[in-house]
């Protein structure tokens, strides 16, 4: 069986059990968004091949993505409930969180914040398509929504279990009281 297939090259496919769409509808966009966040939980999973920092799980996630990619709604019920007591046992070991932070770490960290960015997007794909479909409300939603919560957790817990501080995010850090220059916000003001 060769890979291409060609039937795509008009700009339309076909979907899980045969019905034939464009590439630019709301599903394809959706699938295609968490068959990305797929692959960047596989790099994730790379970078932690020996599972160091405990992360082995997100293979689980990944057949998650992939159940739900291709038959939305394809989600095991009580799966949003199995991520809430994980992201409550990463926060026992994390410091408060009481200001923004900004992504980065070591490189399994920022790698996890460019997941739960992807995820964020792949969430508002799957809630475009709600009007069409709001059984999506009832499980996928709120996983993918807990999922991003849960990268961001594992984010902050990969970093401090690597002994990578968390970098805050202060807004008027850079601001210098004696420098007139105009800001950002003057020009946007004018």
């Amino acid at each position: 069986m060769k890979i291409y297939t060609r039937t795509g090259d008009g700009g339309r496919t076909k979907l899980f059990g045969g019905v034939e769409v464009s590439k630019q509808d709301l599903r394809v966009d959706a699938y295609g968004t968490l068959d990305e966040l797929n692959a960047v939980l596989g790099t994730v999973l790379a970078l932690d091949r020996d599972d160091e920092f405990g992360i082995g799980a997100l293979g689980t996630v990944q057949e998650d993505l992939f159940a739900i990619g291709c038959t939305i709604p394809g989600l095991a019920v009580g799966r949003v409930g199995e991520l809430e007591a994980w992201i409550d046992g990463l926060e026992e070991e994390l410091p408060p969180l009481d200001a923004f932070i900004l992504p980065g770490g070591c490189l399994a960290g920022a790698q996890l914040h460019v997941a739960r960015t992807v995820c964020r997007r792949a969430e508002r794909a799957v809630a475009s398509l709600l009007e069409d479909d709001p059984s999506l409300s009832i499980e996928v939603v709120p996983y993918i929504n807990r999922l991003s919560d849960l990268l961001f957790t594992l984010a902050r817990a990969v970093n401090h279990r690597a002994g990578r501080s968390e970098t805050e995010w202060t807004p008027m850090r850079r601001v210098d009281r004696t420098d007139t220059s105009p800001t950002p916000a003057d020009i946007e003001d004018s």
